[in-house]
């Protein structure tokens, strides 16, 4: 019988598969290269460095610190 333990990790696994098939997805359309904040391209450094993004660097600093608040 699974326990708490087991419920979590396969959430969280379910969550990781849907993050992954969500990213792809993204990727195979156009425009997936532009900053969903301010429609400006993401530069290629960003995107190498973090193909999953889906905003510019100044736009996620800004997401980010609006989060703390």
């Amino acid at each position: 019988m699974p326990d708490e333990m087991d419920r979590a990790v396969e959430r969280r696994d379910a969550h990781h598969a849907q993050s992954i098939a969500a990213v792809t997805s993204r990727l195979s359309q156009p425009g997936a290269l532009i900053c969903v904040d301010c429609e400006e391209p993401i530069p290629k450094a960003r995107h190498t460095a973090m193909p999953s993004a889906i905003r510019c660097a100044p736009c996620q600093e800004a997401m980010e610190k609006s989060r703390v608040r």
